[in-house]
């Protein structure tokens, strides 16, 4: 029995992988294979979602040593079970919680598990502008406004740092994988795991387009705290009376990538270590041009979505102008 784990890093097409698993259950049977999930939830339902995650990584070394005993012990029975002999996990989380989780997956490992890790790293030239969008813009990750590209990537690059855990602790049973422009990422990990699935035109990507993700930046910047994505999605204004950011100003903001290669320069040490450690040479590239939307073009999609908002908005204020009348009618009738 072995158990792999699919740590990221994010934007790494870790969605397309975990789409992938999630829709190969029959497929991954037949090959006596099977994908957990996201989550430690078979452990404790309290641990499953983000905030599941969260608590999962949290506590004192005995409770993650617990917590290994239980997992091991669901394993153990589902392979008696179900005939499995390879598990999957999948969550990116996983990278940047290495240090966190150290206890638990030693203790996986003292009890004669097979376990191995899986790190997909991505050149930051083209890693930088997709994570900017995703942990700066849809899921605002820092305190204040919607920070500027070379803000926020000085912030995001750290991510990588990741990699030095992984390395010089569970190097010995790490495969880490380059993404790149073109590749199949998911037939890559199912060869790389050394299971078969099924071949598919569907990619399950988060990418927004560009007039979404300044809609949300819009939005988001109003907001001093951390800003999930559903935030913007189960509200369309807010009461704030803080001044409109102008929307050339937001899309310079969100689009203009320049000073990547400053930001990178800056931890070029940290990528002559996984050249060195790794065998990956991440810097080995040529720069992409940015492909800035044109102004016209997102302007014209804007005004699309706000269309589209303000109709959904319509509806809705009908929706709760008669449910008040109602309520009103039952009152004067009582």
């Amino acid at each position: 029995m072995r158990i792999v784990f699919h740590i990221g890093m994010g934007k790494t097409g870790t969605t397309s992988i975990q789409f992938a698993l999630r829709n190969s259950a029959k497929a991954l049977a037949s090959q006596k294979a099977a994908y957990l999930s996201m989550w430690f939830d078979e452990i404790d339902p309290a641990f499953k979602g983000l905030g599941g995650f969260t608590r999962f990584t949290a506590g004192s070394d005995q409770e993650k040593i617990a917590r290994a005993d239980r997992f091991y012990a669901y394993l153990v029975d589902r392979a008696d079970r179900d005939g499995i002999e390879t598990f999957i996990f999948s969550n990116e989380g996983v990278f940047q919680a290495g240090a966190q989780l150290e206890q638990f997956f030693r203790t996986l490992k003292a009890h004669g598990l097979s376990i191995s890790f899986v790190a997909y790293l991505r050149d930051p030239m083209s890693w930088l502008p997709s994570a900017y969008t995703q942990w700066a813009i849809r899921h605002k990750t820092n305190e204040g406004p919607v920070q500027d590209f070379p803000s926020a990537a000085r912030r995001l690059i750290g991510q990588y740092e990741g990699i030095r855990f992984w390395q010089q602790n569970f190097g010995d049973v790490l495969t880490v994988r380059p993404f790149e422009t073109g590749l199949d990422v998911v037939q890559d990990f199912a060869a790389t795991v050394g299971v078969t699935l099924p071949e598919t035109a569907t990619r399950k990507l988060e990418r927004a387009e560009p007039a979404d993700t300044l809609l949300r930046a819009m939005f988001n910047t109003r907001f001093s705290d951390n800003v999930l994505p559903d935030r913007f999605d189960r509200f369309v204004t807010n009461s704030s009376h803080a001044p409109v950011p102008a929307l050339r100003e937001m899309a310079e903001r969100c689009f203009n990538h320049e000073g990547a290669e400053e930001v990178i320069a800056e931890k070029r040490d940290l990528f002559e270590y996984i050249r060195d450690s790794t065998g990956l040479d991440l810097l080995d590239g040529e720069p992409r041009p940015a492909k800035t939307p044109g102004e016209a073009d997102l302007q014209r999609r804007v005004v699309d979505y706000l269309i589209e908002v303000n109709f959904d908005q319509a509806q809705r204020l009908k929706r709760l102008e008669r449910l008040v009348n109602d309520l009103k009618a039952q009152g004067d009738g009582s």
